[in-house]
C-alpha cells in the first residue's frame, strides 16, 4: 500500500496532470464570477406518475402517456398564448413565466385537458395519474451563464445552453409535487411568501385549479368547473378502487393507493 502511495505521488502522472489542466484551460474554460444576475420567475411542474413502471412494461401505453401530456402543453400553450419558457423532461415538463396568470392560464388549460382525457377513457388500464407543483424565485437560463465562456468565439457560438436552466424554484417546484393529491397542484411555500409587486401570492398550500379566483385566460365554453370537478373526483374514486384490486400489476403497495385517495377526497371537496 505505502508504494503505491509513493508511486501515486510520483512522477507517473505528472503528464496526465498536466494534460488535465491545458483541457481545462481550453476547452472548458468558464468564469462563473460574470454570471448574469438571475430574475424571479413561477415554476410550475407536471408530473405522471408511475411512468417509470409503466416504461418498463409497455412502449404503447408510455407514448400514449407521454405524447398525451405533452399534446395538452402544446395546446394550453397556443390556447392562452403563454409567452413563457417551458423545458420538457420526458415524463414531466416546466413552465416558466414571470407572470402569475400565465402560470395560472396555462396549468389550469393542462389540467382541464388532461382531466377531460381521464374521464373520457372507458378502460381503467389507460389512464394515467399525475400531479404537479408551483414555486416562485430566481431561475437562471443559458443566457446567464454566457458571459462567463471564454474565448470570445466561442461565446458567440452559445446555442448549446438555449434549453439550460436551474435555479431554486425549480428544485421547489419539482419537490412540491410530491405534496399533491393526483390530479392536484402543491404551491411551495416561495410562491405563498414572495411575488411580482402588481400580482398577489398564492394562499394555500394546494391551488384549486378548477375554482381560480384570480384573473386567468381559460379556455370559452367550459361545463360548470364544480361539475366538472366532482365527476373526475367519482372517476379517481373508481380508478382507485380498480388499483387495489389489480395492485399486483401496478407496482404499488395498497396503502399508497389508499393514501392517494385519501388525500383526492380531501382535495376535492374544497371549491
Amino acid at each position: 500500500d505505502k508504494m503505491m502511495e509513493n508511486d501515486n505521488k510520483g512522477d507517473n502522472f505528472d503528464p496526465i496532470r498536466v494534460y488535465a489542466k491545458k483541457l481545462r484551460n481550453s476547452d472548458l474554460r468558464f468564469n462563473s464570477e460574470h454570471l448574469k444576475p438571475a430574475s424571479d420567475y413561477y415554476v410550475g411542474w407536471i408530473d405522471l406518475m408511475g411512468s417509470g413502471h409503466v416504461m418498463s412494461t409497455s412502449v404503447q401505453k408510455s407514448a400514449n402517456f407521454l405524447a398525451r401530456l405533452h399534446i395538452a402543453v402544446e395546446r394550453a400553450r397556443a390556447g392562452c398564448n403563454f409567452s413563457g419558457r417551458l423545458l420538457p423532461i420526458n415524463d414531466g415538463i416546466f413552465i416558466i413565466s414571470e407572470s402569475k396568470c400565465q402560470i395560472i392560464s396555462m396549468l389550469g388549460r393542462v389540467m382541464i385537458l388532461l382531466s377531460a382525457n381521464f374521464i373520457a377513457i372507458p378502460r381503467p388500464h389507460d389512464r394515467f395519474l399525475l400531479r404537479g407543483g408551483i414555486a416562485y424565485g430566481p431561475i437562471y437560463f443559458g443566457e446567464n451563464l454566457v458571459p462567463g465562456l471564454q474565448p470570445k468565439k466561442f461565446k458567440a457560438s452559445a446555442k448549446f445552453l438555449d434549453s439550460v436552466m436551474f435555479g431554486p424554484a425549480l428544485i421547489q417546484a419539482y419537490r412540491s409535487e410530491t405534496n399533491a393529491p393526483p390530479y392536484g397542484i402543491a404551491i411551495h411555500e416561495s410562491a405563498r411568501a414572495f411575488h411580482p409587486a402588481e400580482e398577489q401570492p398564492f394562499r394555500m398550500t394546494h391551488w384549486m385549479w378548477w375554482a381560480p379566483n384570480e384573473p386567468s385566460d381559460y379556455p370559452k365554453n367550459l361545463p360548470p368547473m364544480t361539475t366538472f370537478k366532482n365527476c373526475l373526483w367519482a372517476e379517481l374514486k373508481d380508478h382507485f378502487d380498480w388499483l387495489i384490486a389489480t395492485s399486483i400489476y401496478h407496482g404499488l403497495e395498497k396503502s399508497k393507493i389508499n393514501q392517494w385517495a385519501i388525500a383526492c377526497k380531501e382535495y376535492f371537496q374544497l371549491g
